[in-house]
C-alpha cells in the first residue's frame, strides 16, 4: 500500500493519497510524469523529505458486480486461490489502514506532510482524528487538502444510481459519516496545519465544499483547474505545483523538527535583566545563581514558542501552559498558610514539581521533544506576563512591586 517515490533517508514524508477509484496513477500529467515525482526532483524537497504514496483498493463497481448468478460468485470466494480478494470497503476502514502503514512501514519518520485528493482527505482527516482521539503523537504537521469533499460530493448522490458502493455513500452529503468526522475535526484543537485547495472549475466538489465550514481564519487556494486536473500539474512551473511547493517549504521553514531542539544558553548574564520574571525573583531574595538558572529556562522557552509559533501550537501550548500554572497555584497556596518556609523554597518546590512531572501530568504527547527546561522557562514565562498571577513572596501587585524595588533601590 505504499510506494516510495523517493528515499534519501531522510526523518520527514511527503505522502500522497489518492481519491475515490484512484491509484497512483491519479498523480500522472499528460505527458507520463507524476506530481510525487516532480516534487522529489526539487533539491529544497528532496534534502529533507522522502516522497511516498499510499494506494486502496477502491473502484465504482463492487466486487463481483459483473457475476450474473450466485454460483459464479461463491465460487470466486471459495476456490483455491492465493490471491486477495478485493472489495470497496469504507472511508474508515481505509483510514485504519492508513494507521496501520504510518505506524509500522512508516515509522522511522518523525514529521509527514500529507498531500491528499478528493476523497483521500477524507481517510486522512479520518486518521488523524482517530488518533488524536486515541491519545496517540501525531506526526502529521501539515495536511494539503486537494479538492476534497469536506461537506460531501453531489456527484455522490447520482453515483448510487448505477453502483451500490459504501464509499459512493460515505461521499454522500447527507451521509451521517461526513457529519460525524466533520463534528471530531471541528472539536479538536490538535489537528494539524491544514491548506485548502478547490478548483474554480470543479464541477465535483465546489468551493463550498472544499473549503472548512467552521469560523476560523483558514488558508483557503483557489486554483483555476477542474477536479482531475488539479492534481496533475503539467511541470513545476504551473501554479499548483508552486503553491503546493510554497506552503511545503513554508512549513519547512517554521517548523524546527525534533531533531533541530537544542537547550539555549545565554550569551550575557544581564540578559532579561529588566523583564517582570526576573523583577519578581529579585524582590523575592532569590539567590542570583537561582536566577540566571531561571533566564535561561525563561530563553528556552521562548526559543520554543518562537520556532512553534503557529495557531495550532498555541492552542497545544495552551493546555501545558494551564497545567505548569496548576502545579504552581498548589505550592503557592502551601506557601500562604505557612508549610513552606520561603520564597527560594516555593521556587525550588515548584522546578523540582516540573522536573517529576514532566513525562507524566506535564507530557505533551504532541510535542514529546519538550522537556523540563522548557517547562520551567514556561512558568517564568508566566510570571513575565502581568494578566497572569504568578508571584514568589505573600504580598503581590504591582504597586507591591514598584515599592519592594524602590526599597531595594533598583
Amino acid at each position: 500500500m505504499i510506494t516510495f517515490v523517493s528515499q534519501n533517508n531522510n526523518s520527514s514524508l511527503i505522502l500522497f493519497v489518492h481519491g475515490f477509484t484512484g491509484s497512483d496513477e491519479t498523480w500522472d500529467n499528460k505527458n507520463g510524469t507524476s506530481f510525487p515525482v516532480l516534487l522529489s526532483s526539487i533539491e529544497q524537497v528532496s534534502d529533507k523529505y522522502d516522497v511516498a504514496c499510499f494506494s486502496y483498493y477502491t473502484k465504482l463497481f463492487n466486487l463481483f458486480s459483473s457475476a450474473t448468478n450466485w454460483g459464479k460468485r461463491l465460487g470466486a470466494i471459495f476456490k483455491v486461490s492465493h490471491q486477495k480478494l478485493k472489495k470497496n470497503i469504507s472511508v474508515e476502514e481505509i483510514s485504519n489502514l492508513l494507521g496501520t502503514e504510518i505506524r509500522f512501514r512508516l515509522a522511522k519518520y518523525d514529521n509527514i506532510i500529507i498531500l491528499a485528493h478528493s476523497m483521500g482527505g477524507l481517510v486522512t482527516k479520518s486518521y488523524i482524528v482517530n488518533e488524536i482521539s486515541a491519545g496517540t503523537p501525531s506526526r502529521v504537521n501539515l495536511f494539503l487538502s486537494l479538492a476534497v469533499p469536506h461537506a460531501g460530493a453531489n456527484a455522490a448522490t447520482f453515483g448510487k444510481l448505477v453502483s451500490s458502493n459504501i464509499q459512493i455513500e460515505n461521499l454522500d452529503p447527507l451521509n451521517a459519516f461526513i457529519h460525524k468526522i466533520n463534528d471530531e475535526w471541528l472539536q479538536t484543537s490538535l489537528r494539524p496545519t491544514t491548506k485548502y485547495f478547490y478548483g474554480t472549475h470543479d464541477d465535483v466538489v465546489p468551493k463550498t465544499s472544499a473549503s472548512p465550514s467552521d469560523k476560523q481564519k483558514n488558508d483557503v487556494i483557489a486554483l483555476d483547474e477542474n477536479h482531475t486536473s488539479i492534481c496533475k500539474p503539467e511541470g513545476i512551473e504551473e501554479t499548483t505545483f508552486q503553491a503546493v511547493l510554497g506552503c511545503i517549504l513554508e512549513q519547512a521553514n517554521t517548523d524546527a523538527g525534533v531533531s533541530d531542539i537544542q537547550i539555549q544558553n545565554l550569551e550575557n548574564e544581564d540578559d532579561y535583566d529588566d523583564e517582570l520574571f526576573v523583577l519578581k525573583l529579585i524582590v523575592a531574595d532569590i539567590q542570583q545563581a537561582t536566577v540566571k538558572d531561571a533566564k535561561k529556562t525563561f530563553l528556552n522557552a521562548e526559543f520554543i514558542r518562537k520556532k512553534f509559533s503557529s495557531e495550532v501550537d498555541r492552542k497545544r501550548f495552551s493546555d501545558l501552559y494551564h497545567k505548569v500554572e496548576t502545579l504552581y497555584k498548589s505550592h503557592y497556596t502551601e506557601f500562604l498558610h505557612g508549610t513552606t518556609i520561603n520564597s527560594g523554597q516555593l521556587l525550588a518546590r515548584v522546578h523540582q514539581a516540573i522536573i517529576k512531572e514532566d513525562r507524566q501530568f506535564l507530557h505533551c504527547q504532541f510535542m514529546p521533544f519538550l522537556n523540563a527546561i522548557h517547562k520551567q522557562g514556561m512558568l517564568h514565562q508566566l510570571a513575565n506576563n502581568e494578566a497572569e498571577d504568578v508571584w514568589w513572596t505573600k504580598e503581590s501587585g504591582t504597586e507591591f512591586l514598584k515599592e519592594a524595588l524602590e526599597a531595594k533601590g533598583q
